[in-house]
């Protein structure tokens, strides 16, 4: 089977930066050499001692869906499969940590219990997604590098956020093939969602569909911030309807050559903008447009660009876009950036006044931001600060002498 054709393409791009920036090559290395490995193997550990594992001999009519994703997916590579005694709705995958050792893949009690046979071979599906896409390595990398997630730049915790929602999607698909049912996918979304078996009720898929595209229309009109670390189930249910739609899966169904699909591309790339929102008024657009244009322009007066005050403006950006650079790069690349910074930086105060002394401060930033000062930014300080902000003269030297004191470190080399 063509995996990489199963994959999201920007999950795929994406996951590839990350594996670099992290130095995954490298960092796999010391974790496999240190003995960090221990540490999966203290989740076997766990496992076994407090949960279930299954066999096809000791249960086998349970163990039969496990059986079968396997081979639906043509994985051959040795998993144990566990089940814990829990009513959360949660699944969990680890991968081999060692050569010679097993995949493992955990489900929760609360989850068999509320799945049928088929949407428990999605959710399955979906776990051993993670270990065949290899996207379980790359979380391991950063989890290794950045214990809990803490102490991650804005920057890199935008992308890798944008990441993980990604790779949720790609596992969904090796979930669709693994089940062959895309009603039952959905289905089982309906349960995870609403923590509902359905023994007792009858799902009217037709109308829950419908009420899936009435949220998704809503999230797409109100560019709606995703704050989860999944995909919002609305974006999930349509990522797989077009996947199940593609010539990709039916490729997949008919065990044909797989190539690949632009209509699915193209309608992947319009639900995968919904995962680039961080801030969503129209003040924020102000706001990135006013950091990108006026951190040019301070930038500018001393007719240079340096990396400490491009990086500056990308740490600001970084708050309201998870590609700041593109944003950056197209201004640098327009006329007139001096008129946009006046303009957003007028539509700013109209909303919100109180917001002019933080805007100058920022302006201070950058102009400090490669510890050298110059009278023509001092003076281009001045100009903006009394013509632009109002203040006094003597409230422009006191903010630039409160931002100096205790930050500027002149170059001594």
């Amino acid at each position: 089977m063509d995996y990489d054709h199963i994959r999201i393409i920007p999950e795929q791009q994406i996951g590839q930066n990350l594996w670099e920036l992290l130095e995954g090559d490298v960092i796999s290395k010391i974790k496999k050499e240190s003995k960090v490995e221990k540490t999966g193997n203290y989740y076997k550990y766990l496992l076994e001692g407090h949960s279930f594992k299954l066999g096809s001999e000791l249960l086998p009519e349970l163990y039969k869906p496990f059986g079968d994703v396997c081979e639906a997916l043509n994985f051959t590579e040795p998993v144990e499969f566990y089940i814990s005694n829990s009513p959360d709705f949660n699944a969990s995958a680890a991968s081999s940590q060692d050569e010679g050792e097993p995949h493992l893949v955990n489900l929760n009690s609360g989850l068999v219990n509320a799945l049928d046979e088929d949407e428990l071979r999605f959710v399955i599906g979906h776990e051993l997604g993670h270990i065949i896409s290899k996207n379980i390595d790359i979380k391991g990398v950063i989890e290794f590098v950045f214990p809990h997630y803490q102490g991650i730049p804005l920057i890199l915790y935008n992308k890798i956020s944008l990441w993980d929602k990604l790779s949720e999607l790609t596992a969904d698909r090796y979930g669709l093939i693994a089940c062959g049912d895309p009603s039952k996918c959905v289905s089982a979304f309906f349960k995870m969602s609403s923590g509902l078996s359905l023994n007792r009720y009858n799902l009217n898929l037709a109308t829950f569909l419908e009420e899936n595209e009435k949220l998704l229309e809503s999230f797409k009109k109100e560019n709606t911030i995703n704050v989860a670390t999944h995909p919002m189930n609305p974006i999930r249910i349509k990522a797989l309807e077009y996947f199940a739609q593609s010539t990709v899966y039916k490729s997949i169904l008919d065990n044909t050559s797989i190539e690949s699909d632009p209509a699915l591309s193209s309608n992947m790339e319009e639900l995968t903008n919904l995962l680039l929102v961080i801030r969503n008024s129209e003040l924020d657009h102000h706001r990135s447009m006013f950091i990108a244009s006026a951190g040019l322009v301070m930038a500018g007066i001393d007719e240079r660009l340096s990396k400490e005050e491009y990086d500056i403006i990308i740490q600001r950006l970084a708050n309201f876009l998870i590609f700041p650079e593109t944003l950056l790069k197209g201004i640098m690349d327009q006329k007139g950036q001096e008129n946009v910074f006046l303009q957003t930086a007028s539509a700013i105060m109209q909303h919100n006044p109180g917001e002019r002394d933080p805007m100058f401060e920022f302006l201070i930033g950058v102009a400090m931001s490669d510890n050298e000062l110059f009278n023509r930014e001092i003076d281009f300080l001045y100009e903006v600060g009394e013509n632009l902000f109002k203040y006094s003269a003597k409230e422009i030297a006191q903010r630039i002498a409160y931002v100096i004191r205790g930050n500027f470190i002149p170059k001594l080399y």
